[in-house]
């Protein structure tokens, strides 16, 4: 199969990537043009998105954000904070075969490679969505892969049949409680309740208001995602919860609790009540995040979703490989 023209692509061109993205099996509300600026603006990075085209055609690509480390080493990565998935996208084969298949997509991600190659870059990162099974062209192009995880949750059926009785006996018990969920426009409550939980463990927020504000206005108005909020019968808020959706599925984008309202059952039961809101507006899958973090993943876990595998990849320069190197030595000194 031949190699494709590639190139990044102009700030004209955004719903033509927008269109692949829709069709593409790995394209993600988070790899919209909308979120990937979003991201940009409110992160202070450059945004470049590399198309891959056979005869005028996008048939792929990537999103990357530029910007300088150290002010010495040039680094291309998928949005650094608060963005789960980025990296390839792949519009569908026309062909039924797999070898056909497979050839189509070596010569796209070859192609992609040598571009990025030609762009002198110290380091490349990108976190793939779970739909990018096959990272081979890569791993044969000499790029480095690692490998996170999601959980995926099926919406079909009776969801009280489905999650563990720790979850039902913490709905009973905030249901009782009188705890009510609430879609507040004011999207300032999930920050305060976002950044109380870094500040607790004397860390710095890995996202500001601005970015908060802004993905929330872009949600809502885009009709891509809604928060939610679980409130106590004094008025305090004691979870939140943000999703965004796109044809495909929904996404748990982001999650905050209070920890003097932990007994209270309101995470469980705040996640339980936005997943019944999932089923009614039709979604049949939801992505839950938070399967690599283990203290995340065991909450998580007692709704019984499908543990799904995604792959990073990574290409270094031999510089900036020295100097990370040496940078290691003085560390563990």
């Amino acid at each position: 199969m031949s190699r494709m023209e590639v190139r990044e692509l102009k700030s004209g061109e955004a719903d033509l990537w927008d269109e692949l993205v829709e069709g593409s099996p790995q394209g993600t509300v988070f790899h919209r043009s909308s979120w990937l600026s979003a991201c940009s603006e409110t992160l202070n990075k450059e945004l470049a998105i590399y198309g891959c085209f056979r005869d005028d055609r996008l048939l792929g690509g990537c999103s990357l954000f530029r910007y300088r480390l150290k002010r010495a080493f040039k680094v291309a990565s998928s949005p650094p904070r608060m963005t789960p998935y980025g990296g390839i996208v792949v519009a569908p084969s026309s062909s039924t075969k797999v070898r056909d298949k497979e050839e189509e997509y070596s010569g796209l991600a070859e192609s992609l490679c040598d571009f990025l190659n030609s762009e002198h870059l110290d380091l490349i990162r990108m976190v793939n969505s779970p739909a990018l099974v096959d990272i081979r062209p890569f791993i044969r192009a000499g790029w480095g892969s690692g490998v996170y995880y999601s959980y995926y949750l099926n919406l079909e059926g009776d969801l009280d049949k489905r999650v563990s009785k720790e979850v039902r006996s913490a709905v009973r018990k905030a249901t009782k409680g009188g705890i009510e969920v609430e879609r507040p426009n004011d999207s300032s409550i999930f920050y305060d309740l976002f950044s109380m939980t870094f500040e607790r463990q004397g860390l710095k927020p890995p996202a500001s208001r601005e970015f908060f504000d802004r993905i929330i206005g872009f949600l809502r108005s885009s009709n891509l995602g809604d928060m939610w909020i679980a409130r106590t019968t004094s008025g305090d808020v004691a979870s939140a919860e943000i999703f965004a959706w796109d044809d495909k599925r929904a996404y748990r984008w982001a999650a905050a609790s209070h920890t003097d309202f932990r007994q209270t059952g309101s995470v469980s039961f705040l996640l339980y009540e936005v997943l019944q809101d999932m089923m009614a507006r039709g979604f049949r899958e939801v992505d839950l995040m938070a399967a690599s973090t283990k203290q995340l993943a065991r909450f998580i876990s007692s709704f019984n979703p499908e543990l799904v595998p995604l792959y990073s990849l990574e290409k270094k320069r031999i510089l900036f490989r020295i100097a990370e190197g040496l940078y290691r030595m003085i560390v563990q000194r």
